[in-house]
Parts: structure tokens; sequence; C-alpha cells
């Protein structure tokens, strides 16, 4: 009896430890094929999106070597069979042909810029941004200042939503040259955490967003845009001059 009550306690002590060691065992298999399966997971995601940005990247490459090349010679045929005819028809129609082939290409180049993962943040935005309104402006004989302030350059931005950015600055700057009269236009970028664009006219008439509204799609299109990428945009007057902020949350 004594010796039956002394073993007892062991063996149940001993079945206790093996039920804890069998239960941490089975525990830590289970946590580790759990994370196996994340990591798995997060693998499939990553090469997902590599897959995608190498597509991406591929379509762009294609296009800027075939649509482009044949757009650019499509112009060059275009301006030489002008240069050597003299049927004014034959030339207003050809005239329209090399028109239209320089709309493609410039339109063209917007969604090879769009879809180049290699531009997927602010810096590739800020760059696209700059260029394309110092020419614009500058075209137009419009004084311009693009200042960039406390930006952080390296965050990411997605294709989707640098083309719908581009696309409303470059709508807003077509409206500043043909409705507000104005003379000088600055730009200015900041942000780090999230962008705001401001756009100032200055000595500026002006434009009233709900009557622009009513006669075209401009406003209307800038302000889809802006809500597909949850961004907003405000107009605001001070004094002379005509102030237009855009902000996104990156």
């Amino acid at each position: 009896m004594i010796i039956s009550a002394f073993i007892s306690p062991l063996v149940l002590s001993a079945l206790l430890i093996w039920f804890f060691i069998s239960y941490q065992k089975r525990k830590n298999q289970y946590e580790n094929s759990q994370k196996d399966a994340q990591l798995r997971e997060q693998e499939l995601i990553i090469q997902n999106q590599l897959n995608l940005e190498n597509e991406r990247n591929r379509i762009a490459s294609e296009m800027h070597d075939d649509l482009g090349s044949g757009l650019t010679v499509i112009k060059y045929l275009s301006d030489n069979i002008v240069s050597n005819t003299f049927d004014n028809a034959i030339k207003e129609d050809v005239n329209k042909i090399a028109t239209y082939s320089t709309v493609l290409v410039k339109n063209m180049s917007e969604i090879i810029w769009a879809m180049n993962s290699r531009f997927d943040n602010v810096q590739g935005l800020i760059s696209y941004l700059r260029r394309f309104a110092v020419e614009f402006l500058d075209d137009n004989n419009v004084s311009n200042t693009f200042i960039e302030n406390d930006v952080n350059y390296d965050i990411n931005i997605s294709g989707e939503k640098r083309r719908n950015l581009f696309l409303v600055v470059k709508e807003l700057l077509n409206n500043s040259v043909k409705y507000s009269k104005t003379k000088e236009i600055i730009i200015s970028i900041s942000g780090q955490s999230d962008l705001e664009i401001v756009i100032t006219e200055k000595h500026s008439v002006g434009f009233d967003p709900l009557i622009m509204k009513e006669k075209g799609n401009g406003i209307f299109n800038i302000e889809k845009r802006m809500s597909n990428i949850d961004g907003k945009i405000s107009y605001k007057r001070e004094g002379s001059d005509m102030i237009i902020k855009i902000f996104l949350h990156l």
C-alpha cells in the first residue's frame, strides 16, 4: 500500500508531463505550419505583384517601341507629303493626320508613364508633372514657378493614382490658360504621408466651378477622378488670386 501510494503520484506526474510535452509539441507544429502557410501566401502575393509589374513594364516597352515609332513615322510621312504637294485639299487632310498623330503620341506617352512601375513613387509623379507644366505654360506664354517643399519622394503611389492626378492637374492648367486670363501660375507641392498640390493663379479673373461644371465635362471629370482615388479638391479666391488645392492621402 505504501509503495502504491508512492508510485501513483509519480506515474500521474509522468503522464501529466508527457501530455504537456505532447501538447506543446503539437501546438508548436501547428504554429509552425501556420507560419509556413502565411509565408507561402506572402511569397505568392509578392510574386504576383512582381509578375504584374513585369507585365506592365513589358506592355509599356512594347507600346513605346512599336506604336510610338509607328506614329512617329506617320507624322514624318505626313509632313513629307505636305511639303511635296500643291493640292490644298490634300494638304489639309494630311495635316489633320499629322495633328492626330502628334496628339496620339502625347497621349500614349502619358499611358506608358502611368504603366511603368519604375515611376510608382512620388518622385516619378512630381518629375512628370513639372516637365508637363513648365512646357505647357511656356508654350502659352504664362510665367510659372514650380516649388517642392518638404516632400517624401520615396513614398509609393500606384500608376492609377499617378495618372488621375496628372490628368487633374492637366485639366486645371488648361482651364487656367483658357478661362482665367492669368499670366503667372505658381505650383507648389508638399507632403510626407499626404500629398498637397496647390495651383495659384496670380491676378486671375478666376472661374466659378459650378458654372464651369454646367458648361462642360472638365470640372465634372476632375471631381470624378479625385473621387476615384479618394482625393479632395477645393477652390478659393484670395484677392485677385485664384487658389486651387488638391489633397491626396498616401
